[in-house]
């Protein structure tokens, strides 16, 4: 019983250690995070959110300064608020076949605070709220994007 209950314990030891390795590798450190923002900060042009709602910002003027990256068929961007706002680091990726952006609303922290989609193919109701599964994968695939870039 002993033994089982040994065995059972270094097993969950292990997964939790090659999960966490995993996640560390998907996602850019906090030192090129602070690179990645300090570029973006200093675009010399700024971008206001015409509709920041969906990510949780609300009355509140959502203004940033970005930076982009293409890859394929995708456009990357990481968009950092100006004034620093709480959470306001918003990862989104612009998928030019489908005119689908997909947005996620974090911090330094990297955890996922809100997301939404826009299929510009709809308009006005192309702009929605977006949770579940999805989103999470998305934000990890986004994330673990930005750690390629130099």
């Amino acid at each position: 019983m002993l033994i089982r209950r040994m065995a059972l314990a270094f097993l969950a030891t292990a997964l939790l250690a090659l999960s966490s390795a995993a996640w560390a590798q998907s996602r850019p450190s906090d030192e090129h995070l602070q690179r990645l923002i300090t570029r973006a900060l200093r675009a010399e042009t700024t971008v206001k959110f015409a509709r920041p709602e969906p990510l949780g910002f609300v009355n509140v003027a959502v203004v940033t300064r970005q930076l982009s990256m293409t890859a394929g068929n995708m456009e990357y961007y990481l968009a950092v608020t100006d004034p620093r706002l709480p959470d306001g680091l918003i990862f989104f990726s612009n998928e030019k076949a489908t005119r689908t952006f997909r947005m996620h609303r974090t911090d330094t922290h990297l955890r996922r605070v809100g997301s939404a989609s826009n299929d510009l193919r709809l308009g006005d109701g192309g702009l929605t709220v977006w949770d579940g599964p999805s989103a999470d994968n998305d934000f990890t695939a986004q994330l673990a994007f930005w750690a390629t870039v130099n």
